[in-house]
């Protein structure tokens, strides 16, 4: 009886009534396997860094052109990204170490096309020494000091006097950084087709990195998530949501005082009602803005409107469902105006500005 009952006597009887396979399959060994991992693993790196490298091309123009429309919002711009062994998971941690041979030292990443850096003759590879005579820390937090240290010496736009490490010898560079939005764009490993911009960051996601066909596809959307910091979206979203809080909290209180215990919902719809109350209109207000900015970042804007087309056959809802963003019909007509727009003023040499509201 007790055997009868023992979960292995059962999970036995079951596996002995189940369907097997009708083939000799090939053995797979623990050492192959692990082996073949390791090269998946370095194939993501590979990846990501070719689609981070992209990005950053792409948005390195966009920051540097719109910096006139982001008001205080602006830093200086140096044009390269840098990496160490501390910036992956421990899991990743040897495949970066064998493969891209980093330690806990910031190696150059990436040197953006025809930016300060590149003209400084910085290159790929460069292991960071010093950034005007302050040797560049390692370690615990060493990645928060190097960050601020270069925003420091780049607010001036003076020449910042590097060190580096370059096969073995040391290499001085002398790097101009230029005025910038102060706005940090990066890569979201995510397969989600999405982009986003929360007031100090631009985020895109690498699902939609695999999905833009061209530089201007990708040009067109870090310029609108820009418009959005740019035109101070985020913070106006979080004052209305605020109000809208305020506004359901004293329906609560005159509930409370009527003895109505409304557990806060008024404050949480009022909250969620107010926040969300031109989420429609933002969006219109950054594709706008956003096409004046790639415009002067010098991208083609002529087929801008199409990427809402391919976008629409990705998500056949949105032609048709407007929640927070307008649908995919309106964008692609309202983008065809503003194109127009900008193509007048282009022809009678009038400044490129987005019209404000009278």
């Amino acid at each position: 009886m007790l055997l009868t009952k023992s979960p292995l006597f059962i999970v036995t009887l079951l596996l002995a009534a189940c369907a097997a396979p009708q083939t000799r399959t090939p053995n797979v060994n623990n050492e192959t396997t692990n082996a073949e991992a390791k090269k998946q693993q370095e194939l993501v790196v590979e990846d990501y860094m070719s689609n981070y490298k992209k990005l950053q091309n792409v948005s390195s123009r966009i920051i540097t052109n719109g910096s006139d429309l982001c008001g205080d919002k602006t830093a200086g711009y140096y044009g390269f990204n840098y990496w160490n062994q501390d910036g992956f998971k421990p899991a990743w941690k040897e495949v970066t170490k064998s493969k891209f041979n980093l330690d806990e030292h910031f190696k150059i990443l990436h040197v953006v096309e025809k930016s300060p850096a590149e003209k400084a003759a910085l290159k790929e590879g460069d292991v960071l020494v010093s950034i005007n005579h302050w040797l560049v820390p390692i370690g615990k937090e060493a990645d928060k000091q190097l960050a601020q240290k270069l925003a420091e010496q780049a607010k001036s736009l003076s020449p910042v006097e590097m060190a580096v490490l370059r096969d073995g010898t040391e290499h001085k560079v002398s790097i101009t950084p230029v005025k910038s939005c102060d706005f940090q764009v990066h890569l979201a490993p995510d397969d989600t087709k999405n982009a986003y911009a929360d007031g100090k960051n631009i985020v895109v996601y690498k699902g939609l990195m695999d999905f833009f066909k061209t530089d201007e596809e990708m040009a067109l959307v870090v310029s609108h998530e820009l418009a959005h910091n740019a035109m101070q979206h985020i913070d106006a979203k979080k004052k209305n949501a605020t109000a809208g809080g305020i506004f359901g909290l004293l329906l609560d209180i005159a509930a409370a005082t009527a003895g109505v215990n409304t557990n806060g919902d008024f404050s949480r719809l009022g909250a969620g009602m107010a926040g969300n109350a031109y989420s429609v209109e933002f969006e219109q207000e950054a594709d706008y803005v956003g096409l004046y900015v790639m415009q002067k970042a010098g991208f083609n804007i002529d087929n801008a409107a199409g990427f809402w087309r391919r976008m629409a056959i990705n998500n056949s809802q949105a032609i048709t469902t407007k929640s927070s963003h307008p649908t995919t019909p309106e964008r692609f007509v309202a983008i065809e105006e503003t194109v127009k727009e900008i193509k007048g003023k282009l022809e009678k040499g009038a400044p490129l500005n987005p019209e404000l509201k009278k």
